[in-house]
């Protein structure tokens, strides 16, 4: 079930749900409309002239699914999705400013241990 204060007040808002990163899948990424558009538009800006950005088109294809919600705020994750980053009965959701993780509790213990000293020193130098 996704929090209240982070439901749009729109109940069909499609989300995108990826498993990211892209080679590792350690999670779910959860963008709302506007962040799918902007990684769309900066894709598609390039797709028909860059192989690369082809390629990645194809397998953000394969690693992505749109979803809503239900009428009391929950996603139905697709069975592969959630196999992916080794979701099983519970999951953790981490909030990113706009967009949001779904993790594995014990997966996100573990990566958090260690973001916490990168996020310590990146916060250092920027505020």
């Amino acid at each position: 079930m996704i929090p209240v204060k982070w439901r749009p007040k729109d109940p069909s808002v499609v989300f995108m749900v990826l498993a990211w990163p892209i080679a590792v899948k350690d999670f779910l990424l959860v963008l709302p409309p506007d962040g799918w558009r902007a990684m769309k538009e900066k894709m598609k800006s390039n797709s028909l002239t860059d192989t690369r950005v082809a390629t990645l088109e194809r397998v953000m294809g394969s690693i992505s699914v749109p979803l809503t919600l239900d009428r009391v705020g929950r996603f139905c994750l697709p069975e592969n999705l959630a196999e992916a980053v080794g979701i099983g009965k519970e999951a953790q959701f981490v909030g990113r400013m706009d967009k949001f993780e779904i993790w594995d509790p014990k997966r996100f213990q573990k990566a958090n241990a260690q973001d916490e000293a990168v996020a310590a020193e990146i916060a250092a130098k920027l505020l």
